[in-house]
């Protein structure tokens, strides 16, 4: 039996690296049922889970095999990869300093902590060092010299991120990603972006923050409009009274307020940028699009009940977007990680 969990992980493990972790989560689940206390196999659930843009189950399974004492370097990465796409980045680096502690020769292990720091609202100047030390542990691989270069280029050092882009082309030549970031790298110099006054050396940090900031606003707003369209829905059920109007018209101004707020505080070039990140990021640009929508219709909705029209589908239809924006704007699949 022991030989037939063995091979059942190794083909969660080929699922995965195919592109199939739907596939291998089906494959591991029996494995968990009839072995429980199968580290390893918790261990392959939650990477099967992190490639299908799953943390939350991702990080359950990851905290299920440091309990059980299996392979804690390997179990500590990937509740720190788990962690750094639930927007935890505190307890992802705490979480990726174990790991390195466990296995300090594992290039892997200092790739997630490199990623984990670079997304630490104050430890993103600390992401260069560890990138650097997996680079000296693998220098076989194309994947730390690619962390590395994206460290540099968060710190705009340009002749580091310069020198390792190239060295993981060497390595993987066919890589889109990386290949756009040197390409980036060279432009940063050359030409001006065009945003208020920030040089190509300064836009790619810019545009990143820029693009946290939305995707924090989009989430608030999420959790207020989803609740008060569906609170609204139920107080309506099963014909809405004129009564409703003003708690209608209470939420798009809520709504509007921790929109508007927000925005007005930034300075000029910082509001630019965040309409370029809605242009440009076509997942939050449409969950900003689908969100003010849902305000929208939700206004309309109230007016037209003010004026004596009943029904609740344009609010329903409103609760609906919330959702979407929502599911659109979730902690979710980025490229893939080493497991």
């Amino acid at each position: 039996m022991v030989d037939q969990v063995t091979a059942t992980l190794l083909r969660a493990a080929e699922l995965t690296a195919a592109g199939q972790p739907g596939q291998a989560v089906a494959l591991l689940r029996p494995v968990l049922l009839s072995h429980p206390e199968h580290a390893d196999a918790w261990c392959h659930l939650a990477a099967a889970h992190l490639d299908a843009g799953e943390p939350d189950p991702a990080l359950t399974a990851a905290k299920r095999a440091i309990v059980l004492g299996g392979d804690p370097a390997w179990a500590q990465r990937l509740a720190a990869l788990a962690l750094a796409e639930l927007d935890r980045p505190a307890e992802a680096v705490v979480a990726a300093r174990e790991s390195v502690r466990c296995k300090p020769l594992d290039w892997r292990c200092h790739v997630v902590l490199a990623e984990a720091l670079a997304s630490h609202p104050t430890l993103a100047g600390d992401a260069l060092g560890a990138a650097r030390r997996a680079v000296e542990l693998a220098g076989d691989q194309a994947r730390p010299y690619q962390v590395l270069g994206d460290a540099a280029m968060r710190a705009r050092d340009w002749a580091t991120a310069q020198w390792a882009y190239r060295a993981a082309l060497d390595i993987d030549p066919h890589d889109p990603e990386v290949r756009a970031n040197l390409d980036a790298v060279h432009r940063n110099r050359a030409r001006a972006a065009g945003a208020g006054g920030l040089t190509g050396a300064d836009l790619p940090q810019a545009l990143a923050g820029a693009e946290r900031a939305l995707r924090a606003l989009v989430r608030r707003l999420v959790g207020l409009v989803a609740v008060g369209t569906l609170l609204l829905l139920l107080a309506g059920l099963p014909a809405p009274s004129t009564a409703l109007t003003a708690p209608a018209l209470l939420l798009v101004g809520l709504a509007v307020a921790v929109a508007a707020l927000p925005l007005a505080r930034m300075p000029a070039v910082g509001r630019r940028l965040v309409a370029r990140v809605a242009r440009e990021r076509r997942l939050v640009g449409a969950a900003a699009a689908l969100l003010a929508l849902a305000v929208l219709l939700t206004a309309g909705w109230a007016l037209a009940l003010a004026s004596g029209t009943r029904g609740l589908s344009t609010l329903a239809v409103a609760f609906g977007c919330a959702l979407a924006a929502g599911v659109l704007c979730r902690p979710g699949a980025r490229p893939r990680h080493p497991r």
